[in-house]
């Protein structure tokens, strides 16, 4: 497995989406600087990047690579001895790992911003948003890649940013929060006392309850490698 994901990290070498990893979050931190102030500064920085920024960057890095992939014919690598469920998995492990990258770097930012301009985020907060962000998005990785394969980076954009706002302004504060799209939403409810619409949660808001964070990480979890491994399947059936 070490050699396909030597591989596929250095076909990403000079390419837009190692940009991605460290331009998406320094966008909204700059955005974030220039537009708020006070206590809103940080959680309205989260607000931005959950809610948009986030889905929308790494949906096209996930977009880009399967997409890149398709147009040069997986290098023809099928006409060779492959195994295809290794090199598929390679992929989405690339990209789960620039994920992981992206919001760690995003934390670490919000950190400096609370350090230089002030806020309500302690360093304990942003670092566990960033790393719960991480977990409860990146089921969505395989799923994306597939879809981008099949239509396209715009198409696969506009379905990730739709299903993920739609489901956290409607399903994150109610009883069915554990639909996926909406866990990370609901988490933030959790990890940082804001919810969907960027507002802070008053004191004693039910939605603070951590109870939840066990069941939202495992399902998030149960989704990455149930989509994993139902999508290895067809890529191992795949003849071009």
């Amino acid at each position: 497995m070490g050699r396909y994901l030597r591989a596929e990290l250095l076909k990403q070498k000079r390419t837009f989406n190692k940009i991605l990893i460290w331009l998406a979050p320094l966008v909204t931190i700059l955005l974030s600087v220039a537009l708020m102030r006070g206590r809103f500064l940080q959680i309205g920085a989260y607000n931005w990047w959950y809610m948009l920024i986030l889905p929308g960057s790494f949906t096209m890095i996930a977009a880009f690579m399967a997409v890149k992939e398709r147009r040069k014919n997986r290098h023809g690598l099928f006409g060779v001895a492959v195994q295809k469920k290794k090199l598929w998995a390679a992929q989405i492990l690339v990209c789960t790992f620039y994920l992981l990258l992206t919001c760690i770097l995003f934390s670490v930012l919000i950190i400096v911003e609370g350090l230089l301009f002030g806020g309500d985020l302690s360093p304990a907060q942003s670092l566990t948003a960033g790393i719960v962000l991480f977990v409860t998005y990146a089921w969505q990785i395989p799923l994306w890649m597939f879809l981008a394969d099949h239509t396209g980076v715009a198409f696969t954009v506009f379905v990730s940013l739709l299903c993920n706002n739609f489901s956290a302004i409607l399903f994150a504060g109610k009883s069915c929060w554990w639909i996926p799209f909406a866990i990370p939403a609901r988490m933030m409810c959790v990890c940082i006392h804001v919810l969907p619409n960027g507002l802070p949660m008053e004191a004693g808001n039910p939605l603070a309850d951590g109870a939840v964070a066990v069941w939202a990480i495992c399902i998030a979890v149960l989704w990455y490698a149930g989509i994993l491994a139902v999508t290895a399947l067809w890529f191992e059936k795949r003849e071009v």
